[in-house]
């Protein structure tokens, strides 16, 4: 597995050159959420049924297993149906295995065992049917870092490394971690495999209206909240207790973040009436993206999309 900056600041010895001659047509970008992520298979069955063919995926967090399951051929019935058939407490059950000794509840080497043997079955990055790439986040710069070779579930395993409740993945010096820090939906990271189109599906706090996000930003601002940033740009070490506060600090700090598209992309944004926890209730959430997705295929850009 190789690691890449954003296209701002790519390293040739890790990146992927895109042939501009054979770019793909349409990408398409996968938020996270959780569970309410499961949106995005709404979406997928949006697009199935319009005709619309996607020719490059990117993902972050819970929208990384999405986009990986599509890019490696799955069909979206059969991502629905890995989706509903998910029991939480036996996903607990098997994949959890305690890392404080990481500065996080879990480590997440059993979570990436387990992707690995329910849904990924061994897939590595490069054999994807279509062009996949997974969105991480540095921890101690906070940078993008765009995964393009090697074990999907160890890829996945980085984009949803939660800091505090996941661990870190270590990958050649740096430590990897959810790369909805950076961005809520992974525009920079699908651009870099050099779609024409591209599309996004946001599933997460609704950021025009959410009590919840303004609360988080205010505590962002907050005197606690300004000593952590302090502390967590003075600390230099990469033991657990820096690990610690520099995620803590960066997740925080990624609430400022928005989720508006670049001018080149379209954004379908979906709100599932669900809860991040609410894994039970994927059915809603999966009508939530359907639904969004019709409406956004009204739309005179998203008619000229599909017909690209």
């Amino acid at each position: 597995m190789h690691a890449t900056t954003g296209p701002t600041r790519a390293r040739t010895s890790y990146h992927v050159a895109v042939n501009d001659t054979n770019s793909p047509s349409v990408g398409l970008a996968l938020g996270g959420g959780t569970a309410r992520g499961a949106a995005h298979v709404g979406v997928l069955k949006g697009m199935e049924a319009a005709g619309m063919r996607i020719d490059a995926y990117a993902g972050t967090s819970f929208g990384a297993i999405m986009a990986a399951m599509a890019a490696l051929g799955a069909p979206p019935l059969e991502i629905e149906r890995v989706v509903r058939r998910q029991n939480i407490m036996e996903l607990w059950l098997q994949s959890v295995d305690f890392g404080l000794h990481k500065a996080a509840l879990i480590h997440g080497e059993r979570f990436a065992s387990w992707l690995d043997r329910t849904i990924f079955y061994g897939a590595r990055i490069e054999d994807a049917e279509v062009p996949l790439a997974i969105a991480t986040t540095e921890l101690f710069t906070g940078e993008l870092r765009v995964l393009r070779r090697g074990s999907v579930a160890e890829a996945v395993r980085a984009s949803c490394a939660l800091p505090g409740i996941f661990g870190s993945v270590a990958l050649e010096g740096e430590h990897l971690v959810d790369g909805g820090f950076v961005e809520p939906v992974p525009f920079r990271t699908l651009a870099e495999l050099g779609p024409k189109r591209m599309v996004g599906v946001h599933t997460g706090l609704d950021l025009a209206d959410s009590s919840a996000l303004r609360r988080l930003r205010a505590m962002d601002r907050s005197l606690p909240a300004v000593a952590l940033h302090r502390e967590a740009r003075r600390l230099r070490g990469r033991n657990p207790w820096s690990r610690l506060v520099k995620g803590m600090s960066l997740s925080l700090r990624s609430y400022r973040n928005d989720a508006s598209a670049p001018g080149n992309a379209e954004m379908i944004f979906t709100s599932p009436p669900i809860a991040w926890w609410d894994f039970h209730r994927s059915p809603a959430a999966i009508e939530a993206g359907q639904q969004a997705f019709e409406r956004w295929l009204e739309t005179q850009h998203a008619r000229e999309v599909v017909a690209s």
